[in-house]
């Protein structure tokens, strides 16, 4: 969903929450949020006072008039309530660098909704904001949100000072991966050997990307060529998912250009994650950047579309992402002589507008 323009209107949404822009009469909320000593236990000289509260709301709405992005108040969807407030805003002293925050009502922590805000935020950030760096600082004694900020996808790069105090305690300091697409013949042996290795792994851990565990690498590899032979030809567009540190931690491909009557369509193909990192935000930051890609590099495409193998529960992964169920055979795979799945088939348009 992209940002929005309306003073007070929604983001974005989770499960269980609302993100929406901050309006002056939010103040309330805000210093009943943030003058909560229990939320500062780990960092109690950091608590606003009332007065520096009301700055802070001030500085947020300039946030969102100039950038359309920042804080946000957190709603929770069923009741109403504001109970708390996330979002990214740019860094004074690096505005190409977004900051991930959250601060929710000491009542509502331990419910899993820091993740659930982190999770969305981090992926709406990677689609929506290429060119910016999401980054977190988290106090070293905060298990809690550390265990959040890697469940968001973000990795842990080092320590740093805090900007305002840079004689205090180092914090831990994560960056978010980045999806990035690969110009054509710009695949070199490095690349494709690391393609190969994590498809095989993903194979291996059971993915449904085209072979069942065990698949010989020089049939994946050949695999990969095929598809590679699509990119250089301007068919396809490879994409890949980068750490911090630039390796490889997944993929996808988009094939287009598939003439009269689908000039309009890119199908996704082969969306992997390292196994390893499952259960870390990777595949919805990968798929989130894939149709920001699509959105930027493939501009006559208006429909995206994909085909998954049923009983790995995708379906619910990518609805959650914005893509709508269109068709469904059900037994249209046949893995073996008796595992049979259904073939299912999703779309979305590139824009994020409903289907119909």
């Amino acid at each position: 969903m992209n940002a929005p323009a309306g003073e007070g209107s929604v983001w974005l949404t989770t499960e269980r929450l609302a993100l929406r822009r901050p309006r002056p009469e939010d103040l309330d909320d805000y210093v009943r949020v943030h003058n909560d000593p229990r939320t500062y236990a780990h960092a109690p000289s950091s608590m606003p006072s009332p007065e520096q509260c009301r700055e802070r709301l001030a500085a947020d709405l300039v946030d969102w008039q100039q950038d359309e992005l920042g804080y946000a108040v957190v709603v929770d969807r069923a009741s109403g309530d504001v109970i708390g407030w996330a979002g990214l805003r740019h860094k004074e002293s690096d505005h190409e660098s977004l900051n991930l925050y959250y601060r929710l009502e000491h009542d509502r922590l331990g419910a899993g909704l820091g993740r659930e805000i982190s999770r969305a935020v981090v992926a709406w950030a990677v689609e929506h904001c290429p060119e910016a760096l999401v980054t977190a600082m988290v106090d070293e004694v905060n298990a809690a949100s550390l265990r959040t900020a890697s469940s968001a996808g973000l990795v842990r790069v080092g320590m740093r000072p805090m900007r305002d105090d840079p004689d205090g305690t180092p914090m831990a300091y994560f960056e978010a991966p980045r999806v990035e697409p690969v110009p054509t013949g710009a695949v070199d042996d490095a690349l494709r050997d690391a393609v190969v290795d994590l498809w095989g792994r993903v194979n291996d851990a059971g993915g449904a990307v085209g072979f069942l565990p065990g698949a010989a690498r020089r049939d994946v590899a050949a695999a990969l060529d095929r598809h590679l032979e699509d990119v250089r030809d301007e068919r396809s567009l490879l994409c890949v998912l980068r750490d911090p540190d630039g390796k490889v931690s997944g993929l996808g491909l988009w094939e287009h250009s598939r003439g009269f009557p689908y000039a309009h369509v890119a199908g996704l193909k082969r969306l992997m994650v390292e196994p390893t990192a499952q259960g870390r935000n990777l595949g919805r930051i990968l798929l989130g950047g894939m149709v920001g890609i699509a959105r930027r590099e493939l501009p006559w495409v208006e429909l995206l579309r994909l085909d998954y193998r049923g009983g790995l529960g995708l379906g619910g992964f990518y609805g959650r992402a914005g893509w709508t169920e269109v068709g469904r055979v059900p037994r249209g795979l046949r893995l073996s002589a008796t595992d049979y799945r259904d073939d299912v088939a999703m779309a979305r348009r590139v824009d994020g507008c409903p289907l119909g």
